[in-house]
């Protein structure tokens, strides 16, 4: 039986058991199980947030693996052709039964950071924007791909991208959250809670950059790690070791 066969047959298998009203994460679990004869249980879903609704589909859901490698699992609502695709990245147990982690664990086999919604050109990416599946090289230069989402958030989407899309090194570049003499927000947390308020940057910054504020009232100068929300964060900057090292020297001479 061909592979298209066989996964209609798991859909329809499926229908009764991916109620109204299940996660999304869960549905996505259960095909799997169900598709690769697995244990219950056996299958993770991540990348997702767990309380997500499957939703309704008055035709049924059906699912899929978009990749050669069955890490990634694919759900469409054929009576409804404008909703989006949507895709769970999944762990896989291995033979000794531990989850099998979503990078690479073959030679053939690759991580790759996926889009896991449509995204507009021009968009500040965002952990929620990303996820990672393991698919198979075959033979193809993935050069251009990334396996580590962290590196692209807080930088903005070159190009529209279509979930479930590869995002390559050229999909994204780094963008000027705050402007200089821009009143921006800015934030610090104590035990309590955490505290907003208003200064003036006086450089501009991309994520992950220290920049210089004033408050408008007092005149006062302070620092702040500006954070891929484009807002600013209190705190002091850890020196480098070259200036600690300055540092060092230049009270060795005093004390001399």
């Amino acid at each position: 039986m061909s592979k298209t066969l066989l996964a209609f047959a798991a859909c329809l298998a499926l229908a009764p058991a991916l109620a109204r009203g299940e996660s999304l994460a869960s549905a996505a679990e259960t095909f799997v199980e169900h598709s690769l004869s697995l244990p219950e249980g056996s299958v993770r879903a991540h990348s997702v947030d767990p309380k997500l609704s499957l939703g309704e589909c008055e035709s049924g859901w059906q699912w899929s693996f978009p990749y050669e490698a069955r890490t990634t699992v694919q759900v469409v609502c054929n009576a409804a052709p404008l909703l989006p695709k949507r895709f769970v990245a999944i762990n896989l147990p291995n033979l000794e039964g531990t989850p099998r982690p979503a990078t690479a664990a073959r030679p053939t086999d690759a991580a790759i950071v996926l889009a896991a919604k449509d995204l507009p050109y021009g968009h500040v990416l965002t952990e929620h924007d990303l996820i990672v599946a393991v698919v198979e090289r075959q033979g193809r230069p993935l050069s251009a791909t990334l396996s580590d989402p962290r590196t692209l958030v807080g930088l903005t989407a070159t190009r529209p991208l279509r979930q479930g899309e590869p995002v390559g090194r050229s999909d994204a570049r780094s963008h000027t959250l705050v402007k200089r003499s821009a009143i921006v927000t800015v934030w610090s947390e104590f035990a309590g809670g955490r505290v907003n308020s208003k200064l003036i940057a006086l450089q501009n910054g991309k994520a992950g950059d220290w920049i210089e504020l004033e408050n408008p009232q007092s005149g006062r100068k302070l620092r702040g790690h500006v954070q891929s929300d484009g807002t600013v964060r209190l705190g002091i900057q850890r020196p480098t070791e070259t200036s600690v090292l300055a540092s060092t020297k230049v009270l060795s001479s005093t004390v001399d």
